[in-house]
């Protein structure tokens, strides 16, 4: 396609949107969240975007679901047990596909460039604070 070239209409149905122009709620944590299919309080699956800023830090944690992510910008680290771990952290970049076993405990940290993640779940889940 060329400059001049005017891309075709979308089919019904179709939805493009680029992460400059997701819908971000800000949550208590102080980090934001993109819904892009169902709602993970809901029955049913879900993806969302969510937006760590720097210096951000998640104790630990569990999910009754399974959750699988993907590292979209930036750099997250995360550790798995019940108590909030630094020396158990491992780094994840963009692209980096990490999985969060159902039950499992795990916790989080950015350090001073941030990150945005893709979550998709089956839902409903819940956070669960273990410490």
């Amino acid at each position: 396609m060329d400059q001049h070239t005017k891309p075709a209409a979308l089919p019904p149905g179709v939805e493009l949107t680029p992460l400059s122009e997701m819908k971000w709620e800000t949550n208590k944590s102080g980090r934001q969240n993109a819904y892009l299919l169902g709602h993970p309080s809901k029955p049913g699956p879900y993806i969302y975007a969510t937006k760590w800023p720097p210096h951000s830090k998640a104790l630990a944690h569990r999910h009754p679901d399974a959750r699988y992510a993907m590292v979209i910008e930036g750099v997250h680290y995360i550790g798995y047990g019940d108590k909030y771990d630094e020396t158990q952290l491992h780094r994840h970049t963009a692209g980096t596909w990490f999985t969060e076993p159902a039950n499992q405990g795990h916790f989080g940290l950015t350090k001073e460039e941030g990150t945005v993640l893709y979550f998709y779940g089956m839902g409903p889940s819940r956070l669960e604070a273990l410490e």
